[in-house]
């Protein structure tokens, strides 16, 4: 009931934000809702599995695991933004999702996440009088890791990678510190609760550290690092985390990505000695036109103690996977895109569900609309 009656509201700020006869949706809430601006987003999808899997899920999946339904309503979306522009001024981001893809997401224990809702970002900011201005944050905010985002139409891609869903975290909840030093140089500092927690498994803090650069126009890299304690009740199992992202835009059509992650989890396999997981992707995206992109994406993914798959396996059993996804997408006009996708899963064991046990492999194709605001 609590999260029916958060949604309502925020449906109903809206509704009196905007006038009949208003235009884009920043301009119409600048003065009424005092310079904050609303948007968002409606996801649905169709997923067909061609293995037809006995338990209708697709199996290693992030968001898009549901298989077979005509219409999987995975998201409504608002976002409330009223971030600082200058030294000392203060404001704040609220993003809240309501649908299949919230309690997924997961992490806020019933504080800021109920059932099919979840507020994954919630924080005050503030830009300190620091040499070019120190940006401080402090609340639930999006991890700095990953290539891909939380929302989907921030991605080329209908599915999430298999680094997205397995290696990194999604969301932290503390205190970050952003500082621009120049054009090309930018860094970050977070003292968070954990990997997607609001409130804390254990009585230490975790630090996370991201370096970008942007040595061109059309360069752009980040490194990132973490490293805590980060299984429940255990203040001296350490877990870290390197997380590399580079993108290039090659033309004014052709942009290509990698993402690199390697992460190793103290006295977390079965026979108290570390694990680690490791992935590298790949990305490629050329615009057609001004509506229509196609988009590839591959990748590998190496869980050495299976703590971070949970396969039906033998205990500390390597796990290899592999994927490689198509996307076409068509913008059929501002705000509203479609996009087709075809994906092929591969394991070095039989962990996919079919419709009589377990294989190695599986293939899927989906839709998606999404319908921006």
């Amino acid at each position: 009931m609590k999260n029916k009656v958060i949604l309502a509201c925020a449906v109903a700020i809206c509704a009196m934000a905007i006038p009949v006869s208003a235009g884009p949706l920043a301009d119409a809430t600048s003065d009424m809702l005092w310079g904050i601006e609303i948007g968002g987003y409606i996801d649905l999808g169709f997923n067909y599995n061609l293995s037809d899997p006995s338990t209708d899920m697709n199996s290693y999946r992030y968001f898009d695991n549901d298989e077979g339904d005509f219409v999987d309503f995975h998201a409504l979306q608002f976002s409330f933004d009223k971030l600082p522009e200058d030294v000392d001024e203060v404001g704040f981001r609220v993003d809240m999702m309501y649908g299949e893809d919230a309690p997924i997401l997961g992490g806020g224990d019933g504080v800021l996440d109920d059932g099919n809702l979840n507020i994954y970002q919630a924080y005050l900011s503030y830009i300190a009088p620091v040499g070019n201005g120190l940006t401080i944050d402090v609340g639930r905010f999006k991890s700095f890791f990953g290539y891909e985002e939380i929302e989907s139409g921030m991605n080329d891609q209908f599915s999430r990678s298999l680094l997205f869903g397995y290696a990194i975290p999604h969301t932290n909840t503390g205190a970050r510190f952003t500082y621009t030093v120049n054009e090309m140089w930018e860094v970050s500092y977070a003292l968070t609760q954990g990997w997607d927690t609001v409130e804390d498994t254990n009585d230490s803090l975790s630090h996370s550290v991201a370096i970008r650069a942007m040595p061109t126009e059309k360069i752009f890299i980040q490194n990132s690092f973490s490293y805590g304690p980060e299984m429940p009740g255990d203040n001296g199992s350490y877990t870290w985390l390197y997380d590399l992202v580079g993108t290039y835009q090659a033309t004014d059509q052709l942009r290509l990505g990698a993402n690199f992650d390697y992460g190793d989890s103290e006295d977390a396999d079965l026979n108290g000695g570390d694990a680690q997981w490791w992935g590298v992707g790949g990305y490629a995206r050329y615009d057609v036109n001004d509506k229509i992109y196609a988009a590839l994406r591959g990748e590998w993914f190496e869980d050495n103690d299976n703590i971070r798959l949970f396969a039906p396996l033998a205990p500390n059993t390597n796990t290899n996977l592999w994927e490689i996804t198509a996307t076409l997408g068509y913008q059929v006009v501002d705000g509203l895109l479609t996009r087709v996708e075809y994906r092929h899963d591969d394991a070095s064991e039989d962990i996919f569900v079919d419709d009589s046990g377990l294989d190695d492999a599986q293939d899927t194709v989906s839709l998606e609309v999404i319908y921006s605001f």
